[in-house]
């Protein structure tokens, strides 16, 4: 009879189901990306990875039919990226308002509450929002960066004055 425990030649198979974390770099558009595709299949970022590479792993040498879902993916990302922040947050809203993450959709909350879209959007908090005739696209476009970069730099500070009182 084997010996219960590890030994000379064993192969300890206790470790199989264990995740393993990794760390990668990725540009800001394929980031993006991954992040669409979570939404979109209701899954976290890592388990979306984790599909994908489980996917390629299964069959290698096999030519791969695409993804579950991966043109209209794909399709999405191109309709929605961009490198400016406040360009791609403006397109999300108005065409998938669906796929806003939950800060996304606060900083949108916010922008509405503060009326810097007011002389820009007609209906902003509705549905049915329209840009108005007179709008100029870049200058709310970098409107929305900057009111965007301020709050993150507000919660910067906010982070730093909490961090200094807890050392106190």
């Amino acid at each position: 009879m084997q010996e219960a425990r590890g030994g000379a030649g064993r192969v300890d198979l206790g470790s199989r189901n264990k995740s393993e974390v990794i760390t990668i770099r990725i540009t800001p558009k394929a980031k993006f990306g991954l992040e669409l595709m979570a939404r979109m299949c209701n899954r976290s970022v890592a388990q979306t990875v984790e599909f994908a590479i489980q996917r390629l792993l299964d069959e290698p040498h096999r030519q791969r039919a695409p993804l579950e879902g991966s043109d209209y993916a794909h399709a999405v990302i191109e309709e929605l990226w961009s490198p400016h922040r406040g360009e791609r947050l403006l397109k999300m809203v108005f065409k998938h308002p669906e796929l806003l993450s939950y800060d996304e959709e606060v900083a949108w909350n916010k922008l509405l509450r503060s009326g810097a879209l007011d002389a820009y959007i007609s209906n902003a908090g509705a549905a049915s929002r329209e840009m108005l005739p007179t709008a100029d696209m870049r200058e709310l476009e970098d409107r929305i960066d900057q009111f965007l970069e301020d709050l993150d730099a507000a919660a910067r500070e906010e982070a730093a004055q909490k961090k200094k009182r807890s050392k106190e």
